[in-house]
This record gives C-alpha cells, sequence and structure tokens, in this order.
C-alpha cells in the first residue's frame, strides 16, 4: 500500500501535468495536430480521457521512480534526472514513428512533442521528488 505522501505526490503533479497540458495543447500543439490531417484526430473526444490519462501517466511515472529511486536518489535533480530518462523511453522514438505512419504528420512536429514529452516527465519529476523528499542519493 502506498503512503498519503506518495497519492499526494501523484495528486498533486497531476493536477500541475493537466493545467500544462490543456495550456500547450489548446494554445499551441493541438490545433498544429489538426491542421496536419484532421480527419485523423477526434473532435469530439470526451476531455474527461484526456485528465484522467493525465494522472495514469503522473501514476506509473511515481510508481516507477519509487521502484528505481535507489539507482538515482531522492533529491530534486533526481527527480528531473529520472524524469529526463523516462520521458526519452516514453516518447523516443514514438513520435518519430508518427511521422513515418500517418501521411502528412510533420518530422518537425515530431520532434516538437518528443522534446516536449521529455520536459512534461522532467518536470513530473521534480513536482513528484520535491514532495517526496527523500534525501540525499543512495551510497554506491
Amino acid at each position: 500500500m502506498k503512503s498519503g505522501k506518495f497519492w499526494l505526490a501523484v495528486l498533486a503533479a497531476g493536477v500541475v501535468m493537466n493545467v500544462i497540458d490543456f495550456l500547450v495543447y489548446t494554445q499551441w500543439l493541438g490545433p498544429s495536430y489538426i491542421a496536419t490531417n484532421a480527419a485523423l484526430f477526434k473532435q469530439d473526444a470526451n476531455p474527461a480521457w484526456y485528465v484522467l490519462g493525465d494522472f495514469i501517466y503522473v501514476f506509473v511515472f511515481a510508481w516507477v521512480f519509487d521502484k528505481v529511486s535507489s539507482s538515482f536518489g531522492g533529491t530534486i535533480q533526481d527527480g528531473a534526472k529520472a524524469g529526463f530518462y523516462l520521458g526519452v523511453l516514453v516518447n523516443f522514438p514514438m513520435y518519430i514513428f508518427l511521422h513515418l505512419m500517418f501521411n502528412g504528420y510533420p518530422y518537425a512536429l515530431s520532434w516538437i512533442s518528443t522534446i516536449y514529452g521529455i520536459v512534461w516527465y522532467v518536470v513530473v519529476g521534480v513536482i513528484y521528488a520535491a514532495i517526496m523528499k527523500k534525501g540525499a542519493p543512495a551510497a554506491v
């Protein structure tokens, strides 16, 4: 059973990341995605699924980071480093494959999405580590 602090960290990071995603996707990336090929993207999708999805992403990050934190440590810098590695794992080369799979999907948008996704995980790592405050890195 996870501690209350774990769930607080997931909740806080989930709220922050939902706000960031809302702003980024409604103001910047969303219109770019739709402009590539509007027929590929559902315009009537229920936004609750996106909100839930961000919380699931954050929970999975927190769960994995909790399991591997002895490799990284528990400081805010360690959270950022873990976020970077997990962000690369999740986002690269996934978005590059979108360019390869879908006609009209811009290569530049693949890289923008990849970089945004990595930064997204770094921010999650920082928020999670700041709340969990596990201390200095483990001795080697």
